[in-house]
């Protein structure tokens, strides 16, 4: 989730277009697209592809209309997969006078087992600041899941700074991170209170470009400023990195979510949960492949770090 033209579908098609790349690290589970409307990601990937070639990630499109995508996460050389799901929306949506599309938002968050907050990180940064408002508009987000605690109450929630490379050469990752936690202080105190458990997690988008700059728009009714990009490889390349880990966090969020819900008398909390415990409860192996991937969680370092914790999430 997040506000118009964040970088949503970035980082949705670098997760996933990275993780189907190969088997999840040091484990044998695999992620596999489902349906038709992978296809717009992998032309979604083509065009990251194109913007760091021309070292301009400005004018990435934004997201119009809801988007579905549907992916089996199973074991390697067996069939059957649990399905998983994922959604995209326009971040009008947040803010929307149409009450079916308040309604449409509410339902699928309260069905959801995690929910991605993506953060232009440049806007975070630059300028001590200045348009991160404008841009992230952190005070909708904020609010917008305060007024809907029972859609995100006792759930698993990531901040994802995207569009990190300078920072992350700069070794600033860390400061990107207590940016974060300064700027949705209000937010993740309500986590708190609320039996939310929330993380950062940066994820680099591009690799060969980074942020140069800001400059004037010229686009009517955008934000004020757009940001500039300069190259840092001599030849720049698509070069991604730590995109599979909000992936591995949910995965891990799943196993501590199987081993807390043996210990209650409660019913599940979702459809993905209730279905992946059912698949877990008669493949043993998978849920061994499935604890692999905690090893591979990066934790209190290179700027991922815990705000909130709950009473099921355990990492490290």
């Amino acid at each position: 989730m997040g506000p118009r033209s964040v970088g949503k579908t970035t980082v949705l098609t670098s997760i996933f277009h990275e993780s189907q790349s190969q088997i999840c690290e040091g484990s044998s589970i695999y992620l596999k697209a489902l349906d038709s409307n992978t296809n717009m990601l992998n032309d979604y990937h083509t065009m990251l592809v194109d913007a760091v070639a021309k070292k301009n990630a400005s004018n990435l499109p934004a997201s119009n209309t809801i988007s579905e995508f549907q992916f089996g996460l199973g074991l390697a050389g067996r069939s059957e997969s649990v399905k998983l799901t994922i959604r995209d929306f326009p971040g009008e949506y947040l803010t929307s006078t149409i009450k079916s599309d308040r309604e449409d938002i509410y339902n699928f968050m309260a069905n959801a087992t995690v929910i991605l907050i993506a953060v232009d990180t440049p806007y975070l940064m630059e300028e001590g600041g200045r348009y991160n408002a404008e841009k992230n508009k952190v005070d909708i987000v904020t609010h917008y899941l305060k007024d809907n605690v029972a859609a995100v109450k006792d759930k698993l929630v990531l901040f994802v700074p995207l569009k990190c490379e300078r920072y992350l050469h700069d070794g600033k990752l860390p400061q990107v991170s207590e940016k974060v936690k300064e700027t949705y202080k209000e937010l993740t105190d309500f986590f708190g209170q609320n039996n939310i458990a929330s993380f950062i997690t940066p994820i680099i988008t591009l690799g060969g470009i980074e942020f140069d700059s800001m400059k004037n728009s010229n686009v009517p009714g955008d934000v004020s400023k757009v940001s500039v990009f300069r190259s840092w490889d001599v030849k720049p390349e698509y070069k991604p990195l730590f995109c599979p880990q909000p992936l591995y966090y949910l995965l891990t969020y799943v196993t501590n979510y199987y081993e807390w819900q043996k210990k209650q008398k409660k019913g599940l909390i979702d459809s993905f949960m209730d279905s992946i415990y059912s698949f877990i409860k008669n493949d043993s192996k998978f849920f061994e492949e499935m604890k692999k991937l905690t090893r591979f969680v990066i934790y209190n370092k290179n700027g991922f770090i815990p705000l909130t914790t709950n009473t099921i999430i355990k990492i490290n």
